[in-house]
């Protein structure tokens, strides 16, 4: 699951949708970093020209993003052909990451930061030649937050007061409250052409979805050429995109792929030029091609167990912690991922600012949880080799996503670590919308799945207590001390005080073991050698698509 601020990797708070949420629990992410090429920019003079071929598994649903359903691919298709107010950075391994200004010029916050000002930049056009303006922000605002268009990610602007038009490139935004992801939430969503689009009323929007297209009109460095629904989507060069000489491709051609293999073959054979998730398994057929090369970095992922808590057998901590003990993550690791990945300890994930590196992994120590489980009161006294406590044997039902290939394999070597101990865990595979539902309604032992996490870093989505209701804490798990650290980090501005905080949320989550943390994933992607300063990152896998170019033309 996934919730991500960045629609992959977006921006969102929960509580998702259930497609977003389906798209986010099917992104498993395991990639490999041993032996691969580096992300870094190619050297010569980037040249004009040329068509890019890319591997696609899934296609789009429409082009104006408030009636998408906001999957990693719809949005990475919409960046390239709409702007925002600001761009994320990939910069967050060190501090909060950065918004850089896209459409915006310049900022200027009010001393209670109550207020943004912003002056929009002058260069900007619509591809019909009509200038951006401060009107096109205000209006886009009022669709996102419009009832009759019912955009699954609105509540991102409830903290959004209004949006004033001062002058053509001028605006003032009034927030209810100050706090960390003000700029972000209003940065949510690309901006849209009022000039264009509002000729059709908000209300009938949903039911004219390809009346959109008909009139589209974009502000970013590629446009829709032809889109043939479950075939190919062609994006071809904006001549009116505002950064002189770019893009340097003429066309994108998103060719829909489904099978990861079929990719990976046509990859191989020069048909594709790239393809932004390998599995690590597939790897080697990539490193050892002469034509291709390997692009890895750590995904914005955790996988993880998460329990019941709500149900007596995984009411007690020291249970919990027992299990985790009982688990030996390395291996795992080391079988499932080929050791491209690394043991996860918390919510937060390793390669984010906030991370705190003081936590060590709970050790795998069986001896260790048999003991804890025996003070606990759990032991074997039939000798069938499963532990009892008040005659009701320690087993319960591992659940998982059926389609996920690397999660069942690891819930069954998971089922014969915990069996070593004397827990016996029955592995369910399920198919992946009832485990949705499962989840939800709380109907579940335990249960294996993996979260991107959200770069405002809102522990809120799995681990306060409020969430078990209208959330995503699946398992019941509630702590009031962790609810208050929670609610501050979203109150506090200040990125040392908030350190503070998310490291005592972080400390707490890692004592109480709610979750099982097993490992997060580095992801892959493979391009072919022609294909020059491809940037792919946790944030998109087309991040400065336009500044992409290809050595041969």
């Amino acid at each position: 699951m996934r919730p991500h601020r960045h629609r992959s990797d977006g921006r969102r708070r929960w509580p998702l949708p259930p497609a977003a949420l389906a798209a986010a629990l099917l992104a498993v992410g395991c990639g490999g970093g041993g032996g691969s090429d580096p992300p870094v920019a190619d050297g010569g003079r980037p040249r004009s020209g040329g068509t890019l071929v890319v591997g696609a598994s899934s296609d789009v649903r429409s082009v104006n993003q408030v009636l998408t359903a906001g999957t990693t691919f719809e949005q990475a298709i919409l960046d390239q052909m709409f702007l925002r107010l600001f761009e994320e950075q990939p910069d967050y391994a060190e501090h909060p990451p950065t918004l850089a200004p896209q459409l915006a010029a310049s900022q200027v916050w009010s001393e209670d930061r109550s207020e943004l000002t912003i002056e929009l930049r002058d260069d900007v056009f619509w591809s019909d030649g009509t200038p951006v303006s401060a009107d096109d922000v205000r209006w886009t605002w009022q669709a996102q937050t419009s009832p009759d268009v019912a955009w699954p990610y609105a509540s991102m602007k409830d903290s959004i007061v209004d949006v004033e038009v001062l002058g053509p490139r001028r605006l003032r935004v009034r927030f209810a409250t100050a706090s960390p992801s003000q700029l972000s939430d209003l940065n949510e969503g690309v901006i849209l052409p009022r000039h264009a689009w509002s000729e059709l009323p908000l209300a009938d929007w949903r039911a004219n979805n390809r009346w959109f297209q008909e009139h589209l009109v974009v502000n970013g460095p590629f446009t829709l050429e032809s889109w043939e629904p479950q075939q190919q989507i062609v994006l071809r060069r904006n001549e009116r995109y505002h950064v002189a000489g770019q893009p340097y491709l003429d066309r994108v051609v998103f060719r829909i792929v489904p099978q990861q293999a079929n990719q990976i073959r046509q990859l191989l054979a020069g048909e594709l030029d790239f393809v932004d998730h390998v599995g690590a398994a597939e790897a080697h057929k990539i490193q050892a091609s002469p034509v291709t090369r390997l692009i890895a970095y750590w995904h914005r992922q955790y996988n993880y167990i998460c329990w019941n808590v709500r149900r007596p057998l995984f009411a007690e901590t020291a249970v919990r912690q027992a299990l985790t003990m009982a688990i030996d993550r390395q291996a795992l690791i080391d079988a499932l991922s080929f050791g491209h990945a690394r043991i996860a300890t918390s919510p937060i994930i390793s390669s984010v600012w906030a991370h705190d590196d003081r936590l060590e992994p709970w050790p795998y120590d069986p001896a260790a949880a048999r003991r804890l489980l025996a003070e606990q009161g759990w032991r074997d006294g039939d000798g069938d080799g499963v532990l009892e406590r008040n005659g009701r044997p320690f087993s319960f039902d591992l659940s998982t996503n059926a389609d996920s290939t690397i999660r069942v394999d690891a819930a069954v070597l998971i089922q014969d670590q915990l069996r070593r101990v004397g827990v016996d865990a029955q592995v369910r595979r399920i198919e992946f919308t009832t485990l949705v539902d499962m989840n939800l309604e709380h109907d579940f032992d335990a249960t294996l799945g993996g979260w991107g996490i959200d770069t405002s870093l809102d522990l809120t989505y799995a681990f306060h207590s409020d969430s078990y209701e209208n959330g995503h804490n699946f398992g019941g798990y509630s702590n009031p001390e962790l609810d208050g650290l929670i609610e501050a980090t979203r109150r506090e501005i200040d990125p040392a005080a908030r350190l503070e905080l998310l490291h005592r949320a972080q400390g707490i989550i890692h004592r109480d073991q709610p979750y099982t943390f097993l490992w997060e994933p580095q992801r892959l992607a493979a391009v072919n050698r022609r294909v020059r300063n491809a940037q792919p990152n946790p944030l998109s896998s087309y991040f400065h698509l336009q500044e992409w170019w290809l050595a041969d033309g």
